[in-house]
């Protein structure tokens, strides 16, 4: 299944990722999502929870490669349509439901659809533009 991923691509996609969900919840939303939350998030395991979520990034940038790929979306408008209609159907969808069930605030769902809509864009534009460690035959996606 991961036979023809660009690693470089995909390396390159959670390391954008990770910078942007740092600038996100940090000075871009990260007092309104505390707000919105209701509580200060306890930090006590921060280093485990980075650590988780960088290997869920990994995941989410390996699967969404894989999709492009099979969909045949070597192109950046490709890509990006590609992954706004995953965003779409699979996270919004999924979350949406959950965060319904959950009574959580618009603003908190609102903060956080928004980083995973900019985050699944962001990733499938960077897969689709790094070419370098492309396997031969496989033009920009990973």
């Amino acid at each position: 299944m991961l036979k023809g991923v660009n690693w470089i691509a995909v390396i390159v996609a959670v390391v954008l990722l990770e910078g942007l969900g740092m600038l996100w919840y940090g000075p871009l939303f990260g007092q309104a999502w505390v707000a919105a939350l209701g509580h200060t998030p306890d930090m006590a395991n921060q280093n485990v929870m980075m650590a988780l979520g960088a290997v869920n990034t990994l995941i989410v940038v390996l699967g969404l490669a894989w999709l492009l790929r099979r969909a045949g979306a070597t192109s950046v408008n490709a890509a990006i349509m590609a992954s706004l209609a995953a965003w779409f159907f699979f996270s919004f969808t999924t979350q949406a439901l959950e965060y319904l069930y959950m009574g959580m605030s618009l603003p908190f769902v609102a903060i956080n659809m928004g980083y995973l809509l900019v985050s699944f864009v962001v990733a499938g534009a960077t897969l689709a533009l790094v070419k370098i460690g492309a396997p031969a035959g496989r033009a920009a996606t990973a």
